[in-house]
Formats: C-alpha cells, sequence, structure tokens
C-alpha cells in the first residue's frame, strides 16, 4: 500500500499496489474501486473481473464501512470485452471465466456488511448496467446513460441482470430493456426507479474524492 494527503480534506488515502485494471484507494473506514481502462471504455476482460473480485473480498472486512465503484474516464464501463472475446482460443471457457469472476466480485459486494455505492460517471452498458444497479446506493452523473446491449452482440444477460432488474423495475421494463436495448438517461433511470440520487457531473467527481462521501 502506498499513502498519500489530500490536503484540502487533512486525509491520508492508501492505494493498493499491484493491479493493472483498476484501482483501489481507502480512506479511513471508506475504500473506492475504480474500473481503469478508460482506453476500452473501461470494458471488463480476464483481468479486470479477475481484479474486481480479488479487490471486493479484500475489501469485506470489519474496518471497511463503505466501498465506492466509479470508472475513470468518460465511461463508467462499457460492458464486456468483445475484441478479447473474440480473440479467445476457447471462447466459451474464456466468458464463463470472466462471467464468474464478475459474479462472485458482484457476491461479495452484496454480501459484505459494508455500504456499496455505485458511482456512475458515464455510460454504463451491457455488465456494466448490470454492475451499476447493484449498489445499496446508485448515484449517478446528469450525463450517464443506460443500456442492456446484450442481444444487439448475440449475448445473454449476465452480470445479476436477471435477478436484480424484475425487483427493482418489475418484469414488463426488465423485458423491455433487455430486448430493446433501449437506452435511458440518468434521469430517465431515476423515474424508473433504478437509481437513488442524479448530480451533476462535477458534484459526482467532487463526492468521489472526498473523505465525506458517505455522509453526504
Amino acid at each position: 500500500m502506498a499513502a498519500a494527503t489530500n490536503r484540502r480534506h487533512a486525509v491520508t488515502v492508501l492505494a493498493v499496489s499491484g493491479y493493472q485494471t483498476i484501482a483501489v484507494e481507502q480512506s479511513g473506514p471508506v475504500a473506492r474501486i475504480t474500473l481503469n481502462r478508460p482506453e476500452a471504455a473501461n470494458g471488463m476482460n480476464a483481468a479486470l473481473t479477475a481484479e474486481l473480485a480479488d479487490a471486493a473480498a479484500g475489501l469485506d472486512r470489519p474496518d471497511v464501512k463503505v466501498v465506492v465503484v466509479t470508472g475513470s474516464g468518460r465511461f463508467f464501463c462499457a460492458g464486456g470485452d468483445l475484441k478479447e472475446f473474440a480473440s479467445a482460443e476457447h471462447r466459451g471457457r474464456h466468458l464463463k471465466g470472466v462471467a464468474d469472476n464478475l459474479h462472485r466480485a458482484i457476491s461479495t459486494f452484496a454480501r459484505m456488511d459494508a455500504v456499496v455505492i455505485t458511482a456512475v460517471n458515464g455510460t454504463a452498458a451491457g455488465a456494466g448496467f448490470s454492475l451499476a444497479v447493484t449498489g445499496d446506493l446508485v448515484l449517478a452523473a446528469e450525463s450517464a446513460s443506460f443500456t442492456m446491449a446484450y442481444t444487439r452482440v448475440g449475448l445473454s444477460p449476465d452480470g445479476s441482470s436477471s435477478y436484480y432488474l424484475p425487483r427493482l423495475i418489475g418484469i414488463a421494463r426488465t423485458k423491455q430493456l433487455m430486448l430493446t436495448n433501449r437506452t435511458l438517461s440518468a434521469q430517465e433511470a431515476l423515474s424508473w426507479g433504478l437509481l437513488t440520487e442524479v448530480v451533476a457531473d462535477d458534484h459526482l467527481a467532487c463526492l468521489l474524492y472526498t473523505s465525506d462521501a458517505a455522509d453526504e
């Protein structure tokens, strides 16, 4: 772990080293996981989901009270990394490994005692949409958008969306999202009951880098 001090808020931020596709930091009881493949729209490849599962397990501790999950750059997460999937020697086995690790991470988030906040800073598509709505609190920037996108590429929904969405918005709207790939704006997602709150883009960015994010 490397320590850095945020002088404005007088807090010490501990950065967990060793990850290549995510960034993990902790400030007191608040931890932050940032999906960190901005050049690939934070697409989920084998490395990212494995690291996400590992980070989730590592933060499932009594001293961690809040876990924030967000993305770097313009996207929260554009879903699976289709280029990697297409180039895999054994596609079925590869996809199963990616999905298994994603589900392991989401299961850990769901079971941990810490409050999980997903902070959707941009587009959330496919598995990114699935991950976004699993938070105990789901915050979204005004510019964020949400789309399932699975059937557009011939895949079935994963990432726990088939569990969470019917419980959040009902069967009819779930089928509409999954079968038509309709894109929801942040305000539409809020009105449908998918989000806790929509905030200005700059305010969301500010919340992510302050120690009192959970209080606000």
